[in-house]
């Protein structure tokens, strides 16, 4: 702007008349100042704070622009310019507590200004909130003595619930070792354990035959040959069981013993009747079932043998079935893979005459 001045003084020096070039500087500097001014009068943004030592901003006059006037006036004029140019300092708040404002400058202080104002402001909500939460703050009129009292209770209610817990924890455990022991008690010594209360509902619950096994323990068969010997009476073996040719067999056999005895001596034949006789009712009483009955074993055996003749017969018709059935699917299954390959030849032909390919079977049939 200046250099511009001074180029237009020099071409002024050139024009004829002095009054032409009074008038000329007058208009020129007056249309500087005013430009100078325009700039002069923007000023930092300060934000309004009710009830504060500062109050509300005060609002400048606009000066009007000078239409014409002498130099000297021009020269008054620049003299504000250069103040209003210089960093303006807004009064701070002395109270130290984060809510004042720094000094702002023309190019951009404002702002910078403006947002730590807001940012203290609000860090300092934050922290009191903060405190308010914790119990530290004395706020809403609360007393330390009642913040205090509430933090006892807190304290109080998480014991409660840490003792309550462990009890619980406790029951479950003790309940798993009374189960274990009783698991443990149940597998080693039934009969210990149950006592007489057991033993009576024992006595109601089973029930009584002539003859109970219980238990099935290994045992050696020579001991197993010794009890029976002991529990075979006048040294006869009872006739039991459903071996109707074995049977049969030994009550010929001993029929043939007595026919023997009966030739050498009849007393000694009758006796051995006898003691047959009895050692039977005895085994008959003990619940045996015993068969010394010559024409029923025959009838029994006759019929076991037909049973398995018949079951023999019903096997073999059975078997022949199940062949036929197995051959029969295999020759459907062989059918139906030889009838889809035929059709895919077929249909493979069906293609080439339509493409107009010419098959040997068509030449033939022509």
């Amino acid at each position: 702007m200046y250099k511009l001045l001074v180029i237009k003084y020099c071409f002024l020096n050139r024009m004829a008349s002095l009054a032409s070039k009074d008038t000329y500087l007058q208009k020129l500097g007056s249309k500087v100042c005013a430009s100078q001014n325009q700039e002069a009068r923007k000023r930092p943004f300060v934000p309004y704070r009710s009830g504060g030592e500062a109050g509300a901003p005060k609002k400048k006059k606009n000066r009007q622009k000078p239409v014409g006037g002498k130099s000297s006036n021009a020269k008054d004029r620049k003299s504000p310019v250069k103040t209003d140019s210089k960093a303006a300092v807004h009064p701070s708040q002395a109270d130290g507590s984060g809510n004042g404002t720094e000094a702002q400058g023309p190019k951009g202080g404002k702002s910078v200004a403006s947002s730590f104002f807001a940012v203290d402001l609000l860090r300092q909500r934050l922290h009191e909130k903060i405190e308010e939460s914790r119990g530290h703050g004395n706020s809403k009129g609360v007393s330390l003595e009642e913040i205090e009292k509430k933090r006892e209770r807190r304290k109080q209610e998480r014991e409660r619930k840490k003792r309550k817990r462990k009890e619980f924890r406790m029951k479950k455990l003790a309940e798993k070792v009374e189960e274990a022991k009783k698991k443990e008690d149940g597998v080693d010594s039934p009969s210990s354990t149950t006592g007489l209360p057991a033993a009576a509902e024992k006595e109601k619950t089973t029930l009584v035959f002539n003859r109970v096994e219980v238990g099935e323990e290994y045992v050696d068969k020579v001991q197993l040959k010794k009890e029976k010997k002991k529990k075979m009476k006048g040294n006869l073996t009872p006739l039991i069981g459903k071996n109707y040719k074995q049977l049969l067999t030994r009550v010929e056999a001993r029929k043939a013993k007595l026919e023997e005895l009966r030739a050498k001596d009849k007393g000694k034949a009758k006796e051995v009747e006898n003691k047959m006789k009895w050692t039977n009712v005895l085994y008959k009483a003990e619940g045996l079932k015993i068969k010394d009955n010559e024409d029923l074993l025959r009838t029994s055996l006759k019929r076991k043998e037909k049973m398995r003749s018949q079951r023999k017969r019903r096997w073999e018709h059975r078997s022949v079935h199940v062949l036929e059935k197995m051959q029969h699917r295999q020759d459907k299954r062989r059918k139906n893979i030889q009838k889809q390959k035929r059709g895919k030849v077929e249909r493979r032909k069906e293609k080439a005459r339509k493409k107009g390919r010419v098959l040997p079977e068509d030449l033939k049939k022509a």
